[in-house]
């Protein structure tokens, strides 16, 4: 019987080593699809941050649900940007990847600040849009820094004020 309890601990320490070395190493990928993930998450995040700013400006839309929405997305980025590694060599894109952290940062700020019951407060929303508007900066800083071949934000971004 004591060898059967020996078998299940072995096992269960296998698979938690297992889920360790899967969960708590970063994703490596060769240099070409780390440069279209990231593209593709600045392309994402860009969408939801305009999505977000459009239930703003309409005085009918459910902000609490368009933040939340909204949420999931930036918060989805700022994991991929944490995670997100290339697999051989120097990480060329670290400077994007970095600048779209902090974009997916503001924008989840802004998105939590627009979900919450106080949006109707004027200096929360005015918070919230400032926000908006320096995601949308580290936004297009990550832009410029991706490769121009791939599809990342370019000209739908907001403009700068």
């Amino acid at each position: 019987m004591l060898w059967l309890y020996a078998l299940i601990f072995i096992a269960l320490a296998a698979g938690l080593l297992g889920a360790y070395r899967l969960l708590g190493t970063p994703s490596r990928l060769t240099p070409r699809d780390y440069a279209v993930v990231l593209a593709d998450v600045a392309t994402s995040v860009e969408r939801a941050a305009e999505r977000l700013r459009q239930a703003l400006a309409d005085p009918d839309a459910n902000l609490e649900d368009a933040g939340n929405q909204a949420k999931k997305i930036f918060q989805t980025g700022y994991y991929q940007t944490l995670r997100l590694r290339p697999a051989p060599g120097p990480d060329l894109l670290s400077a994007a990847r970095a600048e779209l952290g902090r974009a997916c940062e503001a924008f989840d700020w802004a998105s939590r600040m627009i979900a919450s019951e106080s949006v109707r407060n004027p200096l929360i929303g005015q918070s919230a849009l400032k926000l908006l508007d320096a995601g949308d900066a580290a936004l297009r800083q990550a832009a410029r820094e991706l490769p121009a071949s791939l599809p990342a934000p370019r000209e739908r971004t907001a403009p700068s004020p």
